[in-house]
């Protein structure tokens, strides 16, 4: 505790005592010092205030006022030589005047609505200084009143990493110095951390994840054996419904919704009690009136939600009204860049909503409609897998693979039409990766073509797949393969004579002899179950 100087040991008492019986005279000169313009008499002063500290001990304490409002003014001095030795004055004052002294002389100077900015991050620099210094004891009942200045101070200083580290600071020495007695401050404490997680919307990736580290260190100094899951589903919820309160009003730039985000982002599994308070939400998504920013803030959290491993699974009970209300009309087409972007995060979205079978067949077969009555999702799907953006189209085919995949067996002739037709379109875009992708969604969509389908448009499907086994491009023949092979069971017998035909007029011939070769096992294993 004490400067090097002193060899880390207590003072003798007579020494002590005499710069007790002189204090009075000898303090307001230092503290006139630390304000000089010098900085060579600004530091003489903070390093004759330290020893001075050091002999007087509790005796500084009914100098508290005059000490903190003096070390406010030199804390963040412009020289680092002064700065560091205030910034020594100030922890070992922290040990020597009770916490409750200095707790209430700052309070009382930072609660006035005249305060500028700069004078009140200095004083929170100083109370986190002072209380890093306290003890257990000394600090328990002071944290209602230093979370509620920190309340304060959350709505009035600027949105600034220079100002808001300090009440970071502020926060982690409640955690450190209060440890189990935090508990009753527990939900103040994991409200600010929470808010200034947040700060990674404006850039402050630092503070970010001090205010993350913050939470794991608050639980556990709580003892929490569930760590920070057990304390995110202890306060998680007031915090959420504080958010979702003014979900009406949120902007680009309003603080809830970046809590918002950022809870559901960081409480991993623990957020799954809360999915049923927090789909309300997502609604917003569909309101073309609602900031552009919102809408995509929205959406790129629900497409991280889908793809969450702790959280996918339980997302199955919205799967169909995320569907239906949220990603179905987002990425109805519509011209612009900002629909585009709002268009690609909703097809990701879908993808992923699909990939984890989060929605029934039967709610799917409902949004496709049927026959010439086709519902919402079959022309969203169509016009985003023939997207004028690349990665629009290349998302989309994933989609349609999945989709194609639940609905197995179950799409009428008239969608088997339409929906090959615009599977045989993309196999010749000028983007191969998206070949390859729309390869597999052909694959999973032959499940739906009937056995003994019209032999025509069967053999126009078939003619139009096989020609892409002698393509140029090897990843394209080896992506094609498994749908040609997947057709085989439709019409084995009109399949042998198209690739028999075929692998006479490829360059070679050895995609089709491997066709060949799997429609013959397939007729040779059918024989022997009959027979």
């Amino acid at each position: 505790m004490y400067p090097a100087a002193f060899a880390s040991k207590r003072p003798c008492e007579g020494a002590r005592g005499l710069v007790k019986a002189h204090l009075d005279g000898m303090l307001p000169s230092l503290l006139q010092e630390l304000s000089d313009w010098t900085p060579t008499t600004r530091g003489r002063g903070a390093a004759t205030l330290l020893a001075l500290i050091v002999y007087a001990e509790q005796a500084i304490a009914p100098h508290a006022e005059a000490l903190v409002g003096a070390f406010a003014k030199a804390y963040m001095d412009d020289d680092e030589h002064v700065a560091s030795r205030v910034a020594e004055c100030v922890c070992l004052a922290g040990a020597f005047v009770p916490a409750q002294v200095f707790v209430g002389v700052i309070a009382s100077h930072v609660n006035g609505g005249a305060v500028a900015a700069a004078s009140r991050r200095n004083w929170m620099a100083v109370l986190a200084a002072l209380l890093e210094g306290a003890t257990e004891q000394d600090i328990a009942p002071l944290l209602p009143k230093v979370c509620e200045m920190v309340g304060e101070m959350e709505l009035c200083m600027p949105e600034e990493e220079e100002h808001q580290v300090h009440l970071l600071r502020v926060l982690r020495a409640c955690v450190s110095s209060g440890g189990k007695s935090c508990w009753g401050v527990s939900g103040q404490l994991f409200a600010s951390f929470l808010r200034l997680e947040s700060m990674h919307y404006l850039g402050m990736n630092a503070l970010s994840a001090g205010a993350a580290d913050g939470i794991q260190r608050l639980a556990v100094a709580l003892e929490l054996e569930g760590g920070a899951k057990e304390l995110f589903e202890r306060e998680a919820g007031g915090v959420l419904a504080g958010a979702m309160g003014t979900r009406s009003e949120w902007r680009r730039d309003s603080k809830d919704l970046q809590v918002f985000d950022t809870l559901l982002r960081s409480g991993g599994g623990a957020v799954v009690p809360l999915l049923d308070t927090c789909m309300p939400a997502f609604t917003i998504v569909a309101d073309m009136n609602r900031d552009a920013d919102v809408r995509s803030t929205l959406l790129v959290l629900l497409d991280f939600l889908l793809a969450e491993s702790g959280i996918q699974h339980n997302m199955s009970p919205f799967g169909a009204s995320l569907l239906a209300d949220v990603i179905v009309p987002v990425c109805v087409w519509r011209a612009g860049k900002v629909a585009s972007a709002l268009r690609k995060a909703g097809v990701s979205c879908m993808k992923h909503l699909m990939a984890q079978r989060l929605v029934k067949p039967q709610d799917v077969m409902k949004l496709l409609g049927e026959g010439f009555a086709a519902g919402p999702l079959d022309p969203v799907m169509k016009s985003c897998m023939d997207d004028d953006d690349a990665d629009i189209r290349y998302i989309a085919c994933g989609a349609a693979r999945e989709m194609f995949a639940i609905v197995a067996e179950m799409l009428d002739t008239e969608q088997v039409r339409h929906f090959y037709l615009e599977l045989l379109r993309r196999l010749d875009d000028s983007n191969d990766t998206i070949r390859c992708e729309v390869a597999t969604a052909a694959r999973t969509f032959m499940a739906s073509v009937p056995v003994g389908y019209d032999p025509a448009q069967y053999e126009y499907l078939l003619r139009n797949l096989v020609v892409h086994l002698d393509d140029q491009n090897e990843a394209v023949q080896q992506a094609v393969l498994p749908a040609v092979l997947a057709a085989a069971p439709v019409n084995p017998a009109l399949f042998t004579t198209v690739l028999r035909e075929c692998k006479g007029k490829h360059r070679s011939g050895k995609m089709c002899q491997e066709a060949l070769d799997h429609v013959a096992k397939l007729q040779h294993d059918s024989s022997e179950i009959l027979e």
